[in-house]
């Protein structure tokens, strides 16, 4: 096979205006490869947050009354249980076993707060109660 020399190949060929390219359009690029790579970030970033557990909720929801007054802090945790029997009433991977046990233990706990919420000096232990919201929000798989 014969070698061509170098000098007789045709010169390169480009396209039309790329002669035209010069910093304006590589800034352009990587203007455009930045925006593009901070919107991936965020989508990732927005897709692999952890989504808040109904537990966590409820836990936040009862340490943000720790510090209120009993009758106040009484009425938050029946708000708190209300969100849980609403939850676990929503939930389809619930047993309905389980789902019926957790029921008698929030109408035991409703019980107690309904007999403490209207009295001048409720005597319940809000601490307890705090835990046995928290024990069934645990149970019920949230």
């Amino acid at each position: 096979m014969d070698r061509v020399p170098l000098d007789e190949l045709r010169p390169i060929r480009l396209p039309v205006g790329f002669e035209a390219f010069d910093l304006h359009g590589a800034l352009a690029i990587f203007s455009i490869a930045v925006l593009a790579g901070l919107g991936l970030a965020l989508l990732v970033r927005w897709m692999s947050e952890p989504r808040p557990t109904l537990k966590r909720i409820i836990a936040r929801h009862l340490a943000e009354a720790r510090p209120l007054p009993a009758d106040e802090r009484l009425l938050r945790q029946a708000r708190a249980i209300e969100m849980l029997d609403e939850a676990i009433g929503t939930k389809r991977r619930v047993s309905k076993t389980r789902r019926e046990a957790i029921g008698g233990a929030l109408a035991a706990l409703r019980t107690d707060i309904g007999a403490a919420i209207y009295r001048p000096a409720p005597d319940i232990d809000c601490d307890r109660l705090d835990r046995d919201i928290l024990g069934l929000a645990a149970r019920a798989g949230s």
